[in-house]
């Protein structure tokens, strides 16, 4: 059987790193060497930092505040911790990405919702987007991401230069990208309110 995890840190890396107009700083906190080899593909950061789900406030207190204009959550320790999410938006500049895991908006709506409504007193756009993954109980199936911005648009802003012209991806690109957010209507109506566009 394929091993479709590959999906999950592309769809973490390079929706936030096609987002913003030029990312150059990049936090990433946990996750796996697949986003290293996803950050790899790019030429034009000149600082990625990767740091342990444990201790991630000690590391935040020692970072320069509006350091960073790209963040990746890779770990899923994080949903509904308002401290956290604080703390990290401390050291993000004002225009910056973060994409993180996100529990299920289908099969996991009141936990979703918390996180979402947490990150929207934070920033104005928040959007969960889907990628495909596989179960072996359950075949394949879709989980959920999150995208989080005070001013990039995942769909309007999206950079189709970075997004098309970027060797090696196996599964994101801007068709993907795009689609990824589009959710159904009933979806649209349980989270009225909750997800920001």
């Amino acid at each position: 059987m394929t091993d479709f995890h590959f999906i999950k840190d592309e769809m973490l890396v390079h929706i936030p790193a096609c987002t913003h107009a030029s990312p150059s700083r990049a936090l990433v906190i946990g996750g796996c060497d697949n986003i290293r080899n996803e950050f790899a593909k790019y030429s034009d950061f000149e600082e990625l930092v990767y740091i342990d789900a444990d201790g991630v406030m000690d590391s935040f207190a020692n970072m320069g505040v509006k350091s960073f204009d790209m963040a990746v959550v890779a770990d899923d320790s994080f949903h509904g911790d308002r401290d956290f999410w604080i703390e990290l938006t401390k050291v993000l500049d004002e225009k910056a990405v973060v994409s993180a895991t996100l529990p299920n908006i289908v099969s996991d709506e009141s936990e979703a919702k918390r996180s979402l409504e947490l990150l929207g007193r934070i920033y104005r756009i928040v959007m969960p987007y889907r990628y495909e993954s596989y179960d072996s109980d359950c075949g394949l199936g879709s989980e959920y991401l999150v995208l989080a911005s005070r001013f990039y648009h995942p769909t309007a802003d999206i950079n189709l230069q970075r997004a098309d012209l970027t060797d090696g991806f196996r599964y994101y690109n801007s068709d993907i990208a795009i689609a990824a957010f589009q959710t159904p209507t009933f979806i649209n109506r349980n989270y009225l309110g909750v997800i920001k566009r």
